[in-house]
């Protein structure tokens, strides 16, 4: 599969959290980049599953999980985090782009909840739309968040 907008997606994103410093960390920073952490190992792990054959169900519950993020956040630095989502994207776009576009139109199941585990999506996409909608609106919906808290940041700064 063509990686060069998940790619760009995570280039964007690591430089706009790069862009946080810790005074102007705030706790959605922290949920948010332990999120995607989360979130890219959950899909390398789908994508190695579609590389063998198996059936793919996508499922972030684990992504959402408070106790995990809570854990993830006390266990790093935000530094630490923004490496994290930096290796894990790469994890990611790295096993994506061994899909061949033939298995890139594979139907996937997606179940997703949000923050409250309350279910918000059980459908069934290909694997291409899935990557697309991350690299297209999930990715960058986060990272002009996080360009948000940097720009807000440095507005205030004399």
């Amino acid at each position: 599969m063509d990686t060069t907008r998940l790619t760009h997606a995570y280039r964007d994103l690591v430089a706009a959290a790069s862009a946080i410093d810790a005074a102007v960390r705030r706790a959605d920073v922290d949920w948010t980049l332990a999120h995607i952490a989360l979130s890219d190992e959950m899909l390398a792990g789908a994508a190695e599953r579609l590389l063998t054959g198996e059936n793919v169900v996508v499922d972030n519950r684990a992504a959402m999980d408070e106790t995990a993020i809570a854990e993830l956040i006390a266990a790093t630095s935000h530094a630490e985090r923004v490496a994290l989502v930096h290796r894990n994207g790469a994890a990611l776009t790295n096993v994506v782009g061994r899909i061949p576009e033939a298995t890139a139109d594979r139907t996937v199941r997606i179940r997703l909840v949000d923050r409250t585990g309350r279910q918000v999506t059980d459908a069934e996409v290909t694997w291409d739309r899935l990557i697309r909608m991350r690299a297209e609106e999930h990715l960058p919906g986060h990272t002009a968040r996080l360009a948000a808290v940097s720009g807000a940041a440095s507005a205030t700064r004399p």
